[in-house]
């Protein structure tokens, strides 16, 4: 066959494969949501996409079929999700069958790769991103793809990573969920500026130490107790480290290049190592109970401050926090915001849902609080102990979403009116009493107006 008659057939194939996906093609991206393969297995050449996904692909083939993938455009290709064997073939489509020369994307997880040796990819010399999560698989030959920058392991049950020190150019590593990890080969790896290291069971982390080039590490829902390992780590941007119960975190002062910062649920009671964080933007501390948060006020970078669930009865002490734009403060002990909301100008987003506050007025005169159109974020939950006066009620109502008993509400307007009836006739009484001066009906008065406000408030 001549070149001039292949680039006929092939332009044919491709006018072909066009009027096929015609409406499912764009920007040079091919999503299949339910491609069903007959007798022509029209999958083999696709030299016009870029990005090619079948992540929720349902294939009928016969078994005896075979299939091809080929094309030297393609780049990104996503087979995830899809329950992939290597036994047999890739849902008929084995690994090996994939022709991408440009391929530099791959994503295979979440299938059922059983001890997959990873030397079959090899041959991508320009794959630079893979994710093989969820699947088990043979780390024998990983130091082949020596092209990759990212690569994610999560859940693929290895214990022995030595293979990994040899991808000289990984810059992003996810080791999550691997349990019984030595780290000590990762100080090769002298390019790698993340890591992610999340609920491996880890008690220490000391074999990090020389991971001097890390600006993202995660290392939540483990079993540690210190932070004195990473504090050599001075290039840290970004640490996760939540959900390490008791933990102490003294020797934060001396990370403080830190831009975000997660620390939910450490049990932790005292801030004091935050206070030289002079550069953090965004701070957790989510389910830390009982927290003192005084020190968080020298924090005047912050944008982003998430503090629910920590036994909370005011916030007070953020009022110096100018730059604020989003703070969270729900399910804690509060009945009152503080006025000092208002100086916080630009705030954007204020979550106070499972507290029991009952008084909205000291944020009504915040300028970006009194929009119509920025009400959305905005989220009270009422609850039974509450009462709200109508004046309240107004002001509640310009809110999109009220949570909570609609039968308190009812019983607002009837309390507030007796209330006000039963101050109006005290009054009168202590007026008699005192332009009388008998000692004995002053004292009697009295103890009939606390009787009566009682009464009043339990109704």
């Amino acid at each position: 066959m001549t070149q001039q008659s292949e680039k006929a057939l092939n332009e044919e194939y491709d006018a072909k494969m066009t009027r096929k996906y015609q409406g499912q093609i764009k920007d040079g991206s091919l999503q299949i949501g339910d491609f069903i393969v007959g007798g022509d297995p029209e999958v083999t050449n696709l030299r016009f996409v870029e990005k090619f996904d079948i992540q929720t692909l349902k294939i009928r083939i016969r078994i005896d079929m075979h299939i091809k993938l080929r094309s030297n455009t393609i780049k990104e290709l996503n087979l995830g999700n899809q329950r992939i064997t290597i036994e047999n073939k890739l849902l008929n489509l084995k690994v090996d069958d994939l022709e991408l020369e440009n391929l530099e994307v791959l994503n295979l997880q979440e299938n059922k790769l059983e001890n997959y040796q990873l030397y079959n990819l090899a041959k991508f010399k320009k794959l630079h991103i893979l994710d093989v999560s969820d699947n088990k698989v043979d780390l024998t030959h990983i130091h082949s793809v020596t092209s990759l920058t990212k690569l994610s392991m999560q859940n693929c049950e290895v214990t022995d990573i030595n293979q990994i020190s040899s991808l000289v150019n990984l810059e992003d590593l996810d080791l999550s969920k691997n349990t019984d990890l030595d780290l000590s080969p990762l100080c090769k790896l002298k390019s790698l500026t993340k890591l992610f290291i999340t609920n491996c069971d880890l008690k220490t982390i000391d074999q990090i130490v020389l991971l001097t080039t890390l600006e993202v590490l995660n290392i939540s829902f483990n079993l540690l107790k210190n932070v004195n390992s990473i504090c050599q780590l001075v290039l840290l941007r970004e640490l996760d480290i939540s959900w390490n119960t008791n933990l102490d975190i003294a020797q934060l002062k001396g990370l403080d290049g830190l831009i975000i910062l997660n620390l939910s649920g450490c049990d932790l009671r005292q801030l004091s190592a935050l206070k030289p964080l002079i550069y953090l933007k965004t701070l957790e501390l989510t389910s830390n109970y009982y927290i003192n948060i005084f020190e968080l006020q020298y924090l005047k970078n912050l944008t982003h401050l998430y503090l629910a669930d920590c036994y909370l009865v005011s916030v007070y002490v953020l009022r110096p926090l100018a730059k604020l734009e989003y703070l969270d403060i729900s399910h804690n002990k509060i009945v009152y915001l503080d006025a000092n909301i208002n100086d916080m100008t630009k705030l954007e987003r204020l979550y106070v849902q499972g507290n029991s506050i009952s008084d909205f007025t000291s944020v009504e005169k915040h300028k970006k609080f009194n929009n119509e159109d920025e009400y959305g974020f905005r989220s009270f939950q009422i609850t039974d102990q509450q009462i709200l006066s109508q004046e309240d009620l107004i002001f509640a109502n310009k809110f999109r979403k009220i949570e909570g008993p609609n039968s308190q509400l009812k019983q607002i307007q009837n309390k507030r009116q007796t209330l006000k009836t039963t101050l109006n006739n005290c009054k009168q009484q202590i007026n008699t009493v005192l332009n009388n001066a008998n000692h004995n009906q002053f004292t009697s008065s009295i103890a009939h107006l606390f009787e009566k406000l009682n009464q009043a408030v339990s109704q």
